[in-house]
């Protein structure tokens, strides 16, 4: 394909996707081998956007993805015409829990909220509302412009979004809470025990 037809597969792509896509991904899922090449085409695409004053943005985020989203200015007025996802309860409770601890590892999210935890974050990763990272052994997870946009929030701004989901996670998720309290407790113990010898020296 030439120029102007890679260029428009780029930006459908980033359409569709709904969350950031590292140059990688894009790489992997259109066949384009050439990072250079496609950070370019990326490039062009921002560039048009910004040239015609469009209320979408085309912007890199999380270090080396770009997303295309609606623009701060825009996205307050229209927020409330958007679709919100058709989460079960199960899967609410763990976006809850990414919210709340982002950026936090999946391992660590499997071990509060059982193995079916691996569905909900696939659902979740699917809808573009968390993203996942490479982290040692396992993936960090955390919320994306797209989750900011429909819940209401100015940015995807941790700080501001776990704040929020600290009286969500608190108020209706208990059972969470009494996991974390109960692992911070644990560790507590483990300390002490530990420590203990050493005192009584």
């Amino acid at each position: 394909m030439g120029l102007l037809e890679d260029k428009a597969l780029v930006e459908a792509a980033l359409f569709v996707s709904g969350r950031p896509l590292s140059v990688k991904e894009l790489s992997r899922a259109l066949g384009i081998r050439s990072l250079d090449y496609l950070e370019k085409l990326i490039e062009l695409i921002a560039a048009e956007y910004a040239e015609r004053k469009s209320a979408i943005e085309v912007v890199r985020v999380l270090g080396d993805k770009y997303v295309m989203q609606v623009k701060q200015e825009y996205s307050q007025r229209v927020v409330h015409l958007m679709p919100r996802p058709d989460l079960r309860t199960g899967e609410l409770k763990t976006l809850a829990l990414i919210a709340y601890l982002q950026p936090i590892e999946q391992s660590k999210v499997v071990k509060l909220r059982g193995s079916q935890a691996y569905e909900h974050i696939r659902k979740l990763l699917e809808m573009g509302l968390i993203y996942a990272e490479p982290y040692e052994r396992t993936k960090l997870l955390g919320t994306t412009p797209k989750f900011a946009e429909l819940y209401g929030f100015p940015e995807n701004d941790p700080n501001i979004i776990k704040e929020a989901f600290r009286k969500v996670v608190h108020a209706e998720y208990s059972d969470l809470i009494a996991k974390l309290d109960g692992k911070d407790q644990k560790s507590t113990t483990e300390e002490t025990t530990e420590t203990a010898p050493e005192a009584g020296r």
